[in-house]
């Protein structure tokens, strides 16, 4: 552990305590997109974003992405401490733990969703190969990776690699993971941190305060993907979705946050806007397929600080 990584919980601790924090974060005329994934778990526990988001109702703007997104369509300058709220992969948390909090306070969120996820109960695929690996003993795991040609590496650099295969490939691997984890029977935390709302639930969602968005069809690295599966991953995902949902869908967040140009395409074309995993603020004039977010964190000090520091 560098030292800088020691040092910081303290600088963020005192940071927010001061008021440091939010004096520089209202320093910066700019609007602001967080991103969360599961709730109730370990990486955000319930307590923590709680706090996060009763920070934000005091101190900023919480306004519902489509909101943000018309202002700056329309040119609008006076976005200064506007804050949007969205949440990746449409985990069943999202709904239980997540939606009450957000009702209580009064907030309004973006939920982006996989509907080819939906449809088959599924985990994202990188979780349910994580969570395979790493339910192998070392010299099992060991084996299995030389197999795949990657020899030493841990189980983080072989999701790594996975995600730079083209699809067809990838999946290969993943039926070979499963092969190898015949036994594998997620834990009660596993799918707490894991499950996919199903459509039922979906359709539960207050649809006043919770607008669904697209997350790609089945959450590929959609910079790997062919002509034709992207027309599957971004164009049909609204489809399915508002087929499903009797929703109008407008929005999208690019899986992983990898895109390139021809994704993009497939994003202007279907969608009003975009949002990406890229760190930062947003100002007017930004991209509206291009739309930088910042992430939550494990504690309210950390989070006061990444308002002002996108990347710490």
């Amino acid at each position: 552990m560098s030292l800088r990584t020691t040092i910081a919980p303290f600088a963020h601790a005192i940071g927010h305590a001061a008021g440091l924090s939010l004096a520089r974060a209202k320093e910066f005329p700019v609007a602001r997109i967080i991103t969360f994934h599961a709730v109730g778990v370990p990486s955000c526990s319930t307590e923590a974003f709680t706090a996060q988001l009763e920070y934000l109702k005091q101190h900023f703007r919480v306004v519902p992405l489509a909101e943000l997104v018309r202002a700056l369509r329309d040119g609008r300058a006076d976005i200064a401490h506007w804050v949007a709220l969205t949440f990746d992969d449409g985990t069943r948390n999202n709904g239980l733990v997540a939606a009450p909090i957000l009702k209580r306070l009064g907030l309004p969120a973006t939920f982006f969703i996989c509907p080819g996820l939906v449809g088959r109960g599924a985990w994202l695929w990188n979780h349910e190969a994580r969570e395979r690996l790493r339910s192998l003993p070392s010299a099992e795991f060991a084996a299995l990776a030389d197999s795949f040609g990657r020899t030493g590496e841990n189980l983080e650099a072989v999701i790594g690699w996975m995600k730079t295969l083209p699809a067809h490939s990838r999946s290969h691997i993943e039926r070979v993971i499963r092969d190898a984890t015949p036994n594998f029977r997620p834990s009660d935390a596993q799918r707490t941190e894991f499950d996919l709302m199903n459509w039922d639930e979906l359709k539960a969602l207050d649809p006043a305060l919770i607008t669904l968005g697209a997350h790609s069809t089945n959450h590929p690295i959609l910079a790997n993907c062919t002509p034709a599966e992207l027309t599957v991953e971004v164009g049909e995902c609204r489809a399915l979705l508002e087929q499903k949902l009797g929703r109008p869908v407008e929005f999208f967040c690019y899986p992983n946050g990898d895109f390139n140009p021809p994704v993009t395409v497939q994003a202007r074309v279907n969608y009003v806007a975009a949002v990406t995993t890229q760190p930062g603020f947003v100002k007017p004039g930004a991209d509206l397929h291009q739309l930088p977010r910042l992430n939550c964190c494990d504690s309210l000090p950390h989070f006061a600080w990444r308002l002002h520091r996108p990347t710490a």
